[in-house]
């Protein structure tokens, strides 16, 4: 049995303030659609992560629907399963999707009963899909398979644990999930999962019982013991990360082992640079359409620097100088300011913005106003995924 993993495509990332779609769909429909019209599996799996943000804009949702359309012309039995940055959005009409062979998975269903796939030789592999779900999601569909009464009080990975132990094991199988796993390294292209502790990373011993882990949410390509599989995303999606190879894994199992298992490296469709020294070095380099990240060393800082900059420099996404605490207020230049360092918690964030606008630490009043609509707009977007259900 042939098939070929992926994860984390982020459809409608923005790169600071350049939406990536257009490359995006110039890689899928590409780069992506021609490796798979050439190893031609006998199953696509996408671990997660497909859609960037759980409320897309509506020109990704177009793509991704065009996407699947073009996919089902493959006739490929494919399987997405929901990741962090994932919402019930991504699997609207699942239903009519599976009767073209494309398996959104929001629920449970196929993690206590197995899809089981037979090759053209009679093999039968069991595939397990866990989605991420918000805990108290995952709790609440969960109870709809146990016999037995579990906590409200219970955390996540004491749930996923006790899971494990109530599905009943048909081998070979293979475990496809979205979490990050203890002994793997992330490249800081992800944003923590909420519910879990602040390093959020699950035991790897969790998964043991299964022969193949097919993992989503880490974007470093990484496998481990050949049994751990993180295919990573197959694009870019930071400065920091570009060097790094990024596609897909190609994996075929026969006789209940793997007998191939390969790296398959994809061209992304845009370049990433990062510059670093004075304005007087970077200015002689040569122009060019990279997306571009430039730091300057400069201990002044330059007159209209952003648009002489630009005019070399066409996608500059962003700017700014090593030295800029050691600037006067009247020195001080405007820059793009970076979130990638943040992490995006919700309350550390405000706090973290309303101390960039006013110069203070927020009020203790202000601060409360700010957790009561906080708590409100939790409690809508709990009702609205249960009216979604």
């Amino acid at each position: 049995m042939k098939i070929l993993l992926s994860s984390d495509w982020h459809l409608g990332k923005f790169l600071y303030r350049e939406k990536l779609l257009s490359k995006q769909a110039e890689f899928f429909q590409g780069e992506f659609l021609s490796c798979l019209k050439d190893l031609k599996p006998d199953l696509l799996i996408v671990a997660g992560d497909i859609l960037d943000r759980p409320i897309p804009d509506q020109e990704t949702l177009y793509f991704y629907e065009d996407f699947l359309k073009e996919l089902s012309t493959y006739k490929i039995p494919s399987f997405f399963i929901l990741g962090n940055h994932d919402s019930r959005r991504t699997a609207y009409h699942s239903y009519f999707l599976e009767q073209a062979q494309i398996y959104l998975i929001d629920h449970l269903k196929y993690f206590f009963t197995p899809f089981s796939l037979k090759d053209n030789r009679g093999e039968e592999v069991n595939f397990y899909f866990l989605p991420y779900l918000p805990l108290y999601e995952l709790l609440e569909k969960a109870r709809a398979f146990l016999s037995f009464e579990i906590p409200e009080s219970i955390t996540y990975t004491t749930l996923l644990e006790t899971l494990f132990k109530e599905i009943p094991f048909k081998r070979p199988a293979f475990i496809v999930t979205h979490f990050a796993l203890d002994q793997f390294q992330s490249c800081g292209e992800e944003i923590s999962i909420k519910g879990f502790s602040e390093d959020y990373l699950l035991p790897e011993a969790m998964f043991q019982s299964f022969d193949i882990a097919c993992l989503g949410h880490l974007h470093r390509p990484q496998m481990k013991k050949e049994k751990f599989i993180y295919p990573g995303a197959p694009m870019p999606y930071s400065f920091e990360t570009f060097i790094e190879e990024r596609g897909v894994r190609f994996i075929e199992w026969r006789d209940n082992r793997i007998i191939r298992n390969e790296f398959m490296a994809l061209t992304s469709p845009y370049e990433l640079l990062t510059l670093k020294g004075t304005f007087a070095q970077i200015e002689k380099q040569p122009k060019t359409n990279a997306y571009t990240k430039i730091i300057l060393e400069d201990e002044k800082p330059i007159f209209n620097v952003y648009e002489r900059l630009k005019a070399l420099f066409p996608n500059l996404l962003y700017l700014e100088y090593t030295y800029s605490s050691n600037f006067s207020k009247e020195d001080k230049v405007e820059v793009n300011f970076s979130l990638e360092a943040i992490d995006l918690d919700e309350k550390a964030l405000f706090k973290e913005f309303y101390a960039l606008v006013e110069g203070k630490e927020i009020e203790p009043k202000l601060w409360e106003v700010f957790l009561k609509n906080l708590e409100e707009f939790y409690n809508l977007e709990k009702k609205e995924v249960s009216l979604c259900q």
